[in-house]
């Protein structure tokens, strides 16, 4: 059963009109993002427009989508965002625990990481680099940069599963330095959290599903888009269904954007429900 759109604090552009009741508890099992504005699309060339306007005013900007600056599937770099966010406040609020940092970072380099005594190094190191880099406004190159040269390089060139991964990780950072536009990026900002976060999270629909985020704005809900021209009934039944994916990601607010006159029929499902109070 889908929710309804009292459910949620709507504003739907053209329309004037607003909600503003609590969102009801649910029980399924989401993650809960460490940042809080997401704006999420149903393809990737979307995310490039509202990429190019977030950074013309001035906003930080991380993709999850297939035009990301890294891969959201490595392990290294996933890591190395607990580490960040750890960085920024986790060591006060205990969210992550070192002890989660530590533990993936057995699990990632566990090829050379055979022996108590090796782990035992790695946890010390580990502790020490992060604990000299508490501070959420540092430059987000400089601290990866540290953290690579002393602590995962040497690790990498001794695993042999992970040279994908060091290419991940030293593109990323080469991104950083020759990119005006990232270079600047704090800390706060790759992680999420803290001082500096003035970041705008890009995903696409799909890749938004499991997740939840205080504040989400729907780009690209026309129609002919969502669903796209021409749709089978079961194309039809699917994009609705990845509309509602993105409606019910949201914590406290949610923005629905279209072209006027062209709004989905399942934006305009959501206006029919509003006007008759469901």
């Amino acid at each position: 059963m889908n929710p309804t759109p009292r459910d949620y604090p709507v504003a739907i552009p053209g329309t004037l009109v607003a909600i503003t009741a609590e969102r009801r508890s649910q029980s399924r099992q989401v993650t809960r993002s460490q940042s809080s504005e997401y704006a999420i699309y149903p393809a990737a060339w979307i995310g490039d427009a509202v990429l190019n306007a977030a950074q013309r005013y001035g906003f930080g900007v991380i993709r999850t989508d297939g035009n990301a600056l890294y891969p959201r599937s490595s392990r290294l770099m996933k890591w190395l965002e607990l580490c960040a966010i750890w960085c920024c406040d986790g060591w006060h609020s205990g969210t992550p625990r070192f002890s989660k940092l530590v533990g993936e970072g057995y699990r990632i380099f566990t090829e050379i990481l055979t022996s108590d005594e090796q782990k035992l190094l790695f946890q010390r190191e580990l502790l020490r680099l992060l604990w000299a880099r508490r501070d959420s406004t540092l430059n987000l190159h400089g601290w990866l940069q540290s953290i690579n040269q002393s602590l995962i390089a040497d690790l990498i060139v001794q695993c042999r599963t992970l040279d994908d991964e060091g290419v991940t990780l030293s593109s990323f950072i080469g991104q950083i330095n020759d990119d005006p536009g990232l270079y600047d990026m704090t800390l706060g900002q790759f992680a999420g959290h803290g001082e500096g976060n003035d970041r705008v999270n890009l995903t696409t629909l799909h890749s938004a599903k499991g997740r939840e985020f205080k504040i989400v704005i729907l780009f690209g809900m026309d129609d002919g888009r969502i669903p796209r021209n021409n749709a089978t009934q079961r194309e039809q039944r699917e994009a609705r269904r990845l509309f509602y994916v993105g409606f019910t990601r949201v914590k406290s607010e949610l923005h629905i954007m279209f072209t006027s006159g062209r709004q989905s029929p399942f934006v305009q499902e959501v206006q029919r429900r509003l006007e008759i109070g469901l």
